[in-house]
């Protein structure tokens, strides 16, 4: 009933998504604060996260506008290349509800700053296709996907995605793929040196990264509620992804290549995910950008009017248990 109502009037979803997430964020960013034993060790930035967690509410605004901005950016991509069997505001909606769905999540870190990049780096290789010189979109693919590793180091895989996505989208001439991968160094240049010219830390960069690899967590521990969290979740990955593949031909040329980037997207996410030095719910954002996606294609096609609907509800059971309990 719920998504009958949400599917068949865009309006209502679209202040839906706003209201489910402000209020979100607004209400733990009020509450009182949690203990959090996870500290972001991002070389480049660690000044600007300590100075930034003393401020929880001026975190969580910053964030809710962040995060709206990403969901909005990245639901416009997915209607302007008609990804979808029509124009929604799903992708937002999951986005907003994946990556809010813990209490930690309620701030900003460096995986959701990484995420507005990801989305730009997208959108620059959807406007790539079928253009004869593609030069200045794949530069700027690698600028954004570089400047999204430097909030969030393990994102440095995705210059692999890069090159695949390249392949994909467009033939293979090497002056892209070099381009690509010039976009993709040159915020770290810029980072170095003004690293090395400007500051004078007591210890370095590199060895910061030393120090984040010998703290690197092994094993994951989860609680009962983000157990049945992740056990929708996972009901719904099955379900999304099952058709997702196989209703990938029924597409143009250009949203099938773009539906084959989702896959190694949310590829290359999981890698990141598992080389993060320290995993928690924040290192799982990254994943959010294809998962809401193909959640929100899923339930769009989906033909049985009981399953979805049961889905759909566990779904947002199971994250208000997550966040309030």
């Amino acid at each position: 009933m719920i998504l009958r109502i949400l599917r068949s009037n865009p309006i209502f979803l679209l202040a839906f998504t706003i209201i489910i997430g402000v209020g979100i964020w607004v209400w733990i960013g009020l509450a009182p604060l949690k203990s959090i034993d996870y500290v972001w060790n991002m070389p480049f930035f660690n000044g600007f996260w300590a100075w930034i967690g003393q401020f929880r509410l001026l975190s969580a605004i910053f964030g809710v506008v962040l995060l709206l901005t990403e969901a909005f950016v990245w639901n416009a991509f997915v209607n302007s290349n008609t990804l979808l069997k029509q124009s929604s505001y799903f992708p937002a909606f999951f986005f907003i509800l994946l990556a809010s769905c813990r209490t930690s999540l309620i701030s900003l870190y460096p995986t959701l700053f990484a995420c507005l990049f990801l989305v730009l780096a997208m959108r620059r290789l959807a406007a790539s296709y079928k253009k004869d010189k593609a030069l200045s979109e794949v530069f700027d693919a690698g600028l954004f996907i570089g400047i999204a590793s430097l909030f969030y180091i393990p994102l440095v895989v995705f210059v692999l995605f890069l090159w695949i996505a390249i392949l994909t989208i467009r033939s293979l001439i090497w002056r892209e793929w070099v381009a690509a991968l010039i976009g993709f160094i040159i915020p770290f240049g810029f980072a170095l040196a003004y690293h090395y010219l400007f500051l004078t830390p007591q210890i370095f960069w590199h060895d910061e990264l030393s120090i984040v690899e010998s703290n690197y967590r092994k094993s994951w521990s989860f609680n009962w509620e983000e157990w049945f969290m992740l056990l929708a979740v996972i009901g719904i990955s099955i379900a999304s992804f099952w058709l997702f593949v196989n209703k990938m031909s029924d597409n143009v040329v250009k949203a099938q290549k773009i539906w084959a980037l989702m896959l190694w997207f949310v590829f290359f996410a999981l890698v990141s995910v598992f080389i993060s030095p320290q995993r928690d719910a924040r290192s799982l954002v990254i994943l959010a950008l294809p998962v809401s996606f193909i959640f929100s294609n899923y339930f769009l096609k989906a033909k049985s009017s009981i399953w979805p609907e049961f889905l759909f509800l566990c779904l947002v059971v199971t994250i208000g248990l997550s966040l309030f309990f």
